[in-house]
């Protein structure tokens, strides 16, 4: 069997499973074909040359012709995976092979037009989901800094700290591709969750209770940033209780020092020659971004 290699040459594989649909063409790998040549000097796979009226005697070939075009998703993908173009699920697709007797190139040693399912043994493409994990590089996202840091220096106690991040990580992003024996293969990742790592440590001279937690935070459907907060940075009230007040909001207790951690958790999706089907999430963490927390009048104000 004849695919395109990653490099645009052509691979030629033998090694057939027995369960591939290429191993049951013809009755079994055992079966042989056979054509008449319609000219002298008909060159066969073995390099001899044969006159007009041989009979040969060979085992099948297959080539594969594309007989849909597709294209891979564009580099800037929509917000919503529904939106990307799917054929269908995986194992509803197919590729198409040209069947000849012992070499390709003549019209008169073509045998038929098969269609093989992509998830042919023979493909091994879910075996390359680790391959495609392993080299998946997405957006880090960068935790929002509120204004009051840039202000006093550090969060405020009993002030509320709206947590948020940078809006560039929140977009559905895609991994390199890569091609395996004739198939192309990616993996699709869209933003599904947002949650935030918060561990506060008090400081022993001026105790409060200490705190780590998660704070739950979905920006939703809307991804505008306001303020260059997603999501959008709200009009918070001057004091709240201690803790988590609601989705995307801590109030530090007391005086010391707060680690805030983003997380993001990606739907993946594996995409095959255009057909699709769920690959496990994602979690991606951005770096842990620490801040002073302490009394309006103890924060040191930048100057």
């Amino acid at each position: 069997m004849s695919v395109r290699d990653s490099n645009g040459g052509i691979q030629r594989l033998t090694a057939i499973p027995s369960d591939s649909a290429f191993a049951r063409f013809g009755g079994g790998a055992a079966r042989t074909c056979s054509f008449t040549t319609d000219r002298d000097d008909f060159l066969l796979s073995n390099g001899d040359r044969v006159p007009r009226g041989t009979v040969v005697t060979s085992t099948y070939h297959f080539v594969e012709g594309v007989a849909v075009a597709f294209d891979l998703p564009p580099r800037e993908l929509p917000a919503d995976i529904t939106d990307v173009a799917s054929n269908g699920p995986l194992e509803a697709g197919l590729r198409t092979f040209t069947v000849f007797c012992d070499r390709a190139f003549y019209e008169v040693n073509r045998i038929t037009i098969v269609q093989v399912p992509l998830v042919d043994p023979l493909f091994t493409v879910r075996a390359q989901l680790d391959t495609l994990r392993n080299a998946l590089q997405l957006d880090r996202p960068i935790v929002f800094e509120n204004p009051v840091v840039d202000t006093y220096g550090g969060l405020i106690t009993r002030y509320p700290t709206w947590l948020a991040i940078e809006p560039d990580a929140w977009r559905t992003q895609r991994g390199n591709s890569i091609i395996h024996r004739g198939a192309t293969l990616l993996l699709i990742a869209q933003p599904r969750e947002m949650d935030f790592v918060v561990e506060f440590t008090p400081n022993p001279d001026k105790p409060s209770a200490p705190f780590r937690g998660i704070v739950s935070c979905v920006p939703g459907e809307s991804t505008d940033a306001g303020g260059g907060a997603l999501p959008a940075f709200p009009v918070l009230p001057d004091q709240t209780e201690p803790g988590v007040n609601g989705a995307c909001t801590w109030t530090p207790p007391g005086p010391g020092e707060v680690t805030i951690t983003a997380r993001i958790t990606y739907s993946i999706t594996f995409w095959v020659n255009g057909f699709t089907e769920p690959d496990d999430d994602y979690v991606w963490s951005s770096t842990p971004t620490t801040y002073d927390t302490g009394e309006l009048i103890a924060v040191n104000t930048k100057p």
